[in-house]
């Protein structure tokens, strides 16, 4: 094996096997595992909340029902192992898509191999399996079609069908006409005869994004959700991007050396316009990270096209197989972290390990304790999780954070706070179960003391019925 075949396989293999190592988090991921199935039984496409009791009966315009059927059906299929296998699938097909646009736009085999890998590194905390990471690998496809538009002109004429698949599975669909936008540019500067080809599937792609089941209202939904105050200031992921995050300091490292690449080579407006609109989503929301990686490691091999890679030389009979041995062994690690030598977690249903964000002691306790009619107060995060293992138990809250008015947010603040009032709150929702989580053990206290009984006490939290249930 060559060199450059070791790099290329790098850039692929090193995502793969992280991505398998890595847990599913259930907080966003179950709900849409449940709204999926929900589809896919004839159930059509959600309008309204059925999961919560806060929520019940509110309009819901559940945009991601693409992802959400796909989700679904893998998880029908394969249950959780196949979920583990198709997140490490979409990760590796992102960062070989990217790599891919950037020996497109011209940069040799390593330079296209670091961007990927480096563009990895920025983006991990961002690769949770949700409807944000098949976008992301939209947005790479996206990336490789515009880039082989000079050479390959017919296919930037897919773009418009990407996009329209992109608009019902996640509202980072217009990044699809802003990136056609942004090359456009480029082809103006340069004077290539494809500006007007690149303008017109622009026109298009943005006209595609309304072929959805809720026209152009999912341009509101996408405006709405990354604007909306009350989803900012109380979701941590939609705030500004600062240094005191893991993801934070990735953003503001790789813009750092982003800036010092462009400053030692000639860069071009359009090109410097890129870079900007990327930095510019990436610090308005650490959710925003995501994404600049991606158009940084584009835009950058534009910018070191131009350097001239050293012809490989023969490589050595012990290199080859040096570099057979790396890629094996990272085979080998990739099968040695699937989930089917794991036991299975009875009450998650998934193999030991896999799952976070959904208690697996507190689960079983509530499928042993709740009867129909029931209502669970819950902590957040666990929302999804209940809402897909307990279906028939409504929540208070979940992940659909935009879903609840503010007069809900502050009584289940001031419940989970124990402010005055929270016990009426509770019985004016006729709340009678609660789940703890292991970090709150005043709320517990509260509530024991207000006359409530513990059925479940372990290391992943607590359950406790109400007075006289």
């Amino acid at each position: 094996m060559t060199l450059s075949r070791l790099w290329t396989s790098l850039a692929l293999l090193l995502p793969i096997v992280a991505a398998l190592a890595a847990t599913l988090s259930a907080v966003d991921l179950a709900y849409h595992l449940r709204a999926g199935e929900q589809i896919l039984t004839g159930g059509g496409i959600p309008r309204v909340d059925t999961f919560t009791f806060t929520a019940s009966g509110r309009e819901w315009l559940d945009q991601q029902w693409g992802a959400q059927v796909f989700l679904a059906a893998v998880y029908q299929l394969t249950s959780w192992t196949g979920l583990v296998v198709l997140r490490a699938a979409l990760v590796g097909t992102l960062f070989g898509l990217l790599f891919l646009a950037c020996r497109l736009r011209g940069a040799d085999i390593r330079t296209a191999a670091w961007l990927s890998l480096a563009a990895f590194i920025v983006a991990a905390p961002a690769l949770a399996l949700r409807p944000q990471l098949i976008g992301m690998v939209l947005l790479a496809t996206t990336l490789v079609l515009i880039s082989g538009r000079r050479t390959h002109p017919r296919l930037l004429y897919l773009v418009p069908v990407v996009v329209a698949l992109w608009a019902n599975v996640h509202g980072s669909f217009f990044l699809g006409p802003v990136v056609v936008g942004l090359v456009w540019l480029e082809d103006l500067r340069s004077g290539a005869p494809s500006a007007n080809r690149t303008f017109t599937v622009g026109v298009a792609s943005t006209i595609a994004s309304f072929v959805t089941p809720f026209g152009p209202a999912v341009w509101t939904y996408a405006v709405g959700l990354s604007t909306n105050p009350d989803v900012t200031a109380r979701i941590s992921e939609w705030q500004p991007t600062t240094l005191g995050t893991i993801p934070g300091i990735l953003f503001f490292a790789s813009a750092l050396a982003v800036v010092l690449v462009t400053r030692r080579r000639p860069t071009s407006g359009p090109i410097k316009a890129s870079l900007v609109v990327f930095f510019v989503i990436g610090a308005y929301a650490i959710r925003g990270v995501a994404w600049w990686p991606l158009g940084a490691a584009f835009a950058l091999a534009s910018v070191l096209a131009g350097r001239t890679a050293a012809r490989e030389r023969p490589t050595l009979k012990i290199a080859r197989r040096m570099n057979i041995g790396i890629v094996a062994a990272l085979v080998v690690v990739a099968v040695g972290l699937l989930p089917i030598w794991r036991a299975t977690d009875p009450a998650l249903g998934a193999p030991n390990g896999v799952l976070t964000d959904a208690p697996s002691g507190v689960t079983a306790a509530l499928r042993a304790t709740a009867r129909p009619g029931d209502r669970l107060f819950n902590p957040q995060p666990w929302g999804s999780w209940f809402e897909f293992a307990l279906p028939d138990l409504p929540v208070a809250l979940d992940s659909r954070i935009e879903l609840f008015d503010v007069d809900t947010w502050n009584e289940y603040d001031d419940v989970a706070s124990g402010r005055d009032g929270w016990q009426a709150i509770l019985g004016r929702w006729g709340v009678t179960l609660a789940a703890v989580s292991p970090g709150d053990d005043a709320f517990g206290a509260r509530l024991a003391a207000a006359g409530w009984h513990s059925a479940y006490a372990g290391n992943d939290g607590w359950v406790y019925l109400a007075p006289g249930r």
